[in-house]
């Protein structure tokens, strides 16, 4: 394309501007300039390019343009190349997803996708890629998916297409419904031209993170595909780099890899274990060139990650901890990231830390490295080795570098030397002495999540308690002492001040007065545990009543809040003429419930990535396993269904963020069925009991008015503690959406909610109301998610709500005639849908009262019996409609039990395929739950 003068000029003129005031001038005249002429009905090819063009510019320069777009969908719309290319570049760059033009867009890209003119086709994939909005991911995945699947598609097209597929996936994984056709793209990965394959693959990587099962044979297409490239060496000499085959699809094929577990085929296990010791032999000589040396360590570096990820050959394990050794010393930096983040990974599995553990003095070098990433990688590499043995030197060394490491490593340093010394402290004073010095060192840089968990395990170790009150004394009386240190020597003196009492130089008066030294000087939060330490004094100590007295009676006028109601309230207490109230309200806190640290959960959290997900974490083999652990327990509760044929059933499910990587204890997994029959029950009554934890409870209480409902949220407060931070939210998630998009069901806090309170004192309810809307037919119930604070940790639960398209039905009363001539049109029909199932229900040898049940039951879930419809007394036969925005949709069941073989079988048909399946899969959970 020829360059275009007019741009070339204006170009110019803003460049030569010498302030930014001239160039808004310029801009401005010229905006106005091209206004006029968009208005002129004469306006050639060429000038709608040009200005167009000039638009673009200045949006790139970060000028407002709100014109235009009309000129650019024409010009994308145009028969030629050169109009059509502007065009689409000008759509990505000035039109968002929310413009009307979009309609307009998605004709000229559907029109173009099925071009026969290849370029036209790339054109629009381009287009798609840099503008993917969710209407043209609904409407275009399936025609790209056939430029990549169709034999008349050129290479160029098909690396493109498959490409185009991945942008879609990745931002809108559920309109692209890629579970239906993901298998479909793996033959690809085998294409005769590699740059099919390495697009393919790339898409195949995403695809099998989320959909394992339908991808699983991708492995044996990977393990093939390697073994053509490295061992037969069967590749085209123009994607040789260095000499290295391939170097970017041989670490895409091994990534996607260690998505898969270990080939269970003797032939594709030697194969693959074939591929491994080449690239490590391989890679036993040092390159002389620095690009060849890059390619073949990147290709090492996965290789290695794929080997400790399998754990099929542990002395390829050991002698991949020898390669990473001399890596780590390298001089290149980037030699020395790779080899310390592999490490890492190997440290995380392999069954012995001793190969690791000779090179500790490097790794602890690594902590001064210039790059601050390497020195991220050197933290996570000590922290996943540490052990028993090592623990006290590595800490030590942690401790030395923290006053010097940068702030952005500051944070996560302190939080793994909390963790390590709390895991591996085999001497009490140790322990005190490390988190003392930590909270001193780094408290600025660090949550309260630190000091709140030094005051948990305290509480809960009797032979920490003695000491800890003895540094604590000597924190406040030292020179300085930090606020965070402040808190925790604070709150362990009003616990167990008294067992340091009889010392000479720990009276009750030298503690008072080592913590007023100190109280002065710090924050409001601060000083608010000083007065509850100062309250329990009076408790503890009564020969200082008066003085304690004093103080809290200082604070009783203070500005702040939160300190004058807590010195009023002390004050009030301690003056009471009977001390009995006193005592009961300080009494000596019991030990915390023993579950994970809040501090793994915030470690835990920071692993957070936005690209590939991550098949280990930094840690040990203990966290790890652990992790794996949680990790199949949740699959397979997620996966677990009622005693029947129907599937798809919603299912509950909680997490506690403190205890992200435990498994399901016994305990958890009772109180999780339980939840289960509380939801099942809602599904057919409109008030009860969701989940009855023993910190908190959830009750539920909904009224429908088809196609809107309003749904009643109560939490309770079943602790001794007052609950704090309370959030509660109500959405669908995207994630489990299935042939429904999230907006089917549409959940929002109701207008007239008042907010949360502060916090939720013990034995005390409050309510959240959130209006429902059933906009279409969807087989996803909404999720509640409701965090809170108790005794300083963190919590998360998340239940489902008992909220489905079949609770807008309505019952209906039609005639028997009317009903079977109905079933038998339904069953006829095209459309709608049918589903049946055989269940066990075991309940029936109740008999009369079983029957009552399921009558019950029926009527409960919004369907209208019609008597002696059924020659079978206890059969039921029942009709009703289901109302959403969209319209209004007819179901027709039938439950016949069979008493004496305590089997029932249900029959649903209705007008819509997947009400007939919610319903089926409601009456399977209640009577699973029965």
């Amino acid at each position: 394309m020829a360059p275009m003068k007019g741009l070339t000029v204006f170009v110019a003129d803003l460049r030569k501007c010498r302030s930014h005031e001239e160039e808004e001038r310029r801009v401005n005249k010229e905006l106005a300039n091209i206004r006029v002429k968009f208005k002129e009905h004469s306006l050639n090819s060429y000038n709608r390019k040009k200005y167009v063009c000039k638009l673009m510019y200045m949006s790139l320069l970060g000028y407002d343009v709100n014109f235009g777009h009309k000129e650019a969908v024409e010009l994308a719309n145009s028969a030629k190349y050169s109009e059509k290319q502007i065009g689409y570049l000008a759509v990505s760059l000035l039109i968002n997803e929310d413009s009307g033009f979009m309609r307009s867009v998605l004709v000229s890209l559907r029109r173009d996708i099925h071009d026969t003119n290849e370029f036209n086709v790339c054109l629009a994939l381009c287009a798609i890629t840099n503008v993917p909005t969710r209407e043209i991911a609904e409407a275009l995945t399936e025609d790209i998916l056939m430029q990549l699947l169709s034999p008349a598609s050129s290479i160029f097209v098909k690396k493109k297409a498959s490409l185009c597929l991945l942008r879609l996936f990745r931002r809108f994984p559920e309109q692209t419904r890629a579970r239906t056709w993901a298998a479909r793209v793996i033959p690809y990965m085998g294409h005769r031209d590699i740059g099919v394959t390495l697009s393919v693959t790339s898409l195949a990587t995403a695809l099998a993170q989320q959909f394992p099962e339908e991808m699983r044979k991708a492995a044996s297409f990977a393990i093939r595909r390697l073994k053509s490239l490295v061992i037969d060496r069967e590749f085209s000499v123009d994607y040789v780099y260095y000499k290295v085959p391939a170097p970017w699809l041989q670490i895409k094929l091994l990534r996607l890899l260690q998505y898969f577990a270990a080939p269970s085929s003797p032939e594709l296990r030697s194969q693959l274990l074939s591929i491994l010791r080449h690239i490590i032999d391989v890679s036993q000589d040092v390159p002389r060139e620095l690009q060849q040396m890059n390619a073949q360590y990147s290709i090492l570096f996965e290789a290695i990650n794929l080997g400790i990820h399998l754990d099929i050959d542990q002395g390829l394990m050991h002698e991949s901890a020898m390669l990473l050794g001399r890596f780590i010393t390298s001089r290149e930096t980037n030699v020395r990231y790779l080899g310390l983040e592999t490490m890492s990974h190997l440290a995380a599995y392999i069954d012995s830390l001793a190969p690791l553990k000779r090179y500790q003095g490097v790794i602890i070098q690594s902590l001064r490295d210039r790059d601050v990433s390497v020195r991220r990688r050197a933290l996570d590499l000590l922290y996943s080795m540490c052990d028993v043995d090592s623990a006290k030197p590595i800490v030590s060394e942690l401790l030395r570098h923290m006053a010097t490491a940068d702030l952005a490593l500051r944070e996560e340093m302190a939080l793994k030397v909390a963790i390590l010394t709390e895991k591996y402290a085999t001497e009490y004073s140790w322990y005190v002495d490390v988190m003392m010095r930590l909270v001193s060192l780094a408290g600025d840089h660090m949550g309260d999540e630190v000091w709140h968990r030094i005051v948990q395990v305290i509480l809960g170790n009797e032979e920490l308690q003695l000491y800890a009150c003895k540094i604590s004394l000597q924190t406040l009386k030292a020179p300085v002492c930090h606020e965070s240190a402040f808190k925790v020597s604070a709150y362990v003196l009003g616990e167990f001040g008294h067992l340091i009492a009889n010392a000479s130089d720990s009276a009750p008066i030298d503690q008072l007065k080592a913590l007023q030294s100190k109280m002065s000087a710090t924050s409001l939060p601060a000083r608010a545990v000083a007065l509850t330490t100062i309250a329990k004094f009076i408790n503890l100590f009564p020969e200082i009543k008066n003085l304690c007295l004093r103080v809290l009676d200082r604070y009783r006028n203070a500005l702040d809040a939160e300190l004058q109601q807590r010195a009023c309230e002390y004050y009030a207490l301690a003056t009471v003429e009977s001390q009995d109230l006193l005592a009961t309200v300080f009494e000596e806190m019991p030990p915390f419930p023993e579950r994970q640290s809040a501090l793994m959960s915030r470690l835990l959290k920071q692993e957070g990535n936005t690209e590939d997900q991550r098949t280990w974490i930094p840690g040990g083999r203990d966290i790890n396993r652990k992790h794996r652990a949680q990790n199949s327990s949740q699959q397979d509760l997620q996966e677990d269904a009622p005693e029947s044929s129907f599937s798809g059933a919603p299912k509950e499910s909680e997490q506690a963020a403190t205890d992200p990587a435990a498994a399901l204890t016994p305990e958890e997994q009772e109180r999780i069925a339980k939840s289960r029959k509380h939801y099942a029950r809602l599904l057919w009554e409109n008030d009860g009991i969701l989940y009855d934890g023993d910190e908190i409870q959830v009750g539920l209480m909904a009224q429908y008015k088809p196609p809107a409902g309003r749904v009643g949220v109560f939490l309770g407060n079943k602790s001794a503690a007052a609950i704090y931070e309370i959030s509660v939210h109500a959405f669908v998630k995207q994630s489990e959406t299935k042939s429904a998009d999230c907006s089917a069901l549409e959940v929002q806090l109701s207008s007239n909610q008042s907010p949360l309170p502060e916090s939720l004192m013990p034995m005390a309810q409050t309510r959240i109301y959130f209006d429902v809307k059933c906009k279409h037919m969807s087989s996803t119930p909404p999720t509640l998610r409701i965090s809170y604070t108790l005794a300083g940790a963190p919590s998360v639960l998340e239940l489902q709500l008992p909220v489905t398209a079949a609770h807008f039905m309505d019952p209906v009363t039609i005639t028997v005639n009317d009903f079977f001539a109905r079933w038998k049109q339904l069953g006829e029909a095209a459309v709608g849908g049918e589903s049946q199932a055989v269940l066990k229900t075991p309940f029936l040898s109740s008999g009369t009262e079983a029957i009552q049940w399921l009558r019950s039951v029926v009527g409960g879930m919004g369907f209208a019996l019609i008597q002696g419809a059924d020659p079978v007394p206890d059969n039921l036969v029942a009709v009703g409609i289901a109302t959403t925005e969209d319209g209004r949709f007819g179901c027709l069941l039938r439950v016949e039990p069979k008493v004496s073989h305590r089997m029932t079988r249900v029959t649903i048909r209705a007008t819509n395929e997947t009400l007939a399946k919610v319903v089926a899969t409601n009456i399977g959970m209640v009577f699973a739950s029965r």
